[in-house]
């Protein structure tokens, strides 16, 4: 687990956690062309029939955002 091998991160403001979760997903859509077009198709094509399987499980950013804020102090 990443937690493990950075405990700093355990101790980081909910605010620090989302900037750094913020400039981690800008650095790997940087690199995105490590996938091809056919992968990328393939990986949404797979994603899109799990979320029509199972449409409960997934979270509206509404959501998401309430629950990282309900756990600030």
């Amino acid at each position: 687990m990443i937690l493990e091998r950075f405990p700093d991160l355990a101790v980081m403001s909910d605010e620090d956690k989302l900037v750094l979760m913020t400039e981690l997903w800008e650095n790997v859509t940087e690199h995105k062309s490590s996938l091809n077009s056919s992968e990328l198709t393939l990986w949404v094509q797979n994603r899109w029939e799990e979320y029509q399987a199972h449409p409960d499980r997934v979270s509206s950013w509404n959501d998401v955002k309430a629950r990282v804020l309900e756990k600030r102090p």
